[in-house]
């Protein structure tokens, strides 16, 4: 994690993350429609599942 660099610090991620919830709890955050929320993930990351390449390294012997 050398050369990583964060956005926030974890504390500011935990504490921006509990406020998400407790805006939930209260019914302030619009509901998100499952199937909308996984073809946005899948626009967004297109890209990089696009660019991936699988390369198996297990060789595997032949049963007979």
């Amino acid at each position: 994690m050398d050369g990583e660099k964060r956005y926030c610090t974890i504390e500011e991620s935990l504490i921006e993350a509990c406020k998400e919830v407790n805006l939930m709890r209260k019914g302030l955050l619009p509901e998100i429609d499952a199937r909308e929320a996984l073809a946005k993930l899948r626009e967004e990351l297109k890209n990089e599942l696009e660019e991936e390449v699988f390369v198996s390294k297990k060789k595997v012997a032949a049963r007979w």
